[in-house]
């Protein structure tokens, strides 16, 4: 993939960092998004980077809800979603996971995730699944 250099106006860039935090996603990823889609290179019943990580929190946020005690999860116990992504406009399964789970990790600790925190072990390691996920924690907040 090749690097492209964009200088937008300071009322532009903000628009496109407000939109793309509101998403969950970085705004390299929303403006790649964006410019495949209007450009048709969007494929019509796949849904884009930013599409997936929206309704991925969503599943997360939905998952932590229905669940009053403290639990220890990834993100594929917590989402269908993640757990059956396919191939997403030529990106690999495994790249689209990687994405969505550092915007789900830049969200914990914040609305709505504000109960959700790292899972660590005894040594203050972080904890890790049998897939080698992160494994976070949903805790009562006092």
């Amino acid at each position: 993939m090749k690097r492209i250099q964009f200088y937008p106006s300071e009322e532009l860039a903000i628009i496109l960092e407000t939109d793309a935090k509101k998403k969950g996603v970085s705004v390299s990823a929303f403006v790649t998004d964006l410019l495949n889609e209007h450009y048709g290179f969007s494929k019509k019943n796949i849904p884009n980077l930013t599409q997936l990580t929206t309704i991925v929190l969503k599943e997360v946020e939905e998952y932590l809800t229905k669940t009053e005690a403290k639990i220890q999860f990834d993100l594929n116990d917590a989402s269908e979603t993640y757990r059956n992504i396919e191939m997403t406009n030529g990106k690999k399964p495994s790249t689209v996971r990687a994405s969505i789970g550092r915007s789900f990790g830049s969200k914990i600790g914040k609305e709505p995730f504000s109960n959700v925190r790292l899972s660590k072990t005894n040594d203050g390691k972080q904890n890790l699944s049998v897939n080698n996920a992160l494994l976070y924690e949903k805790f009562k907040n006092e």
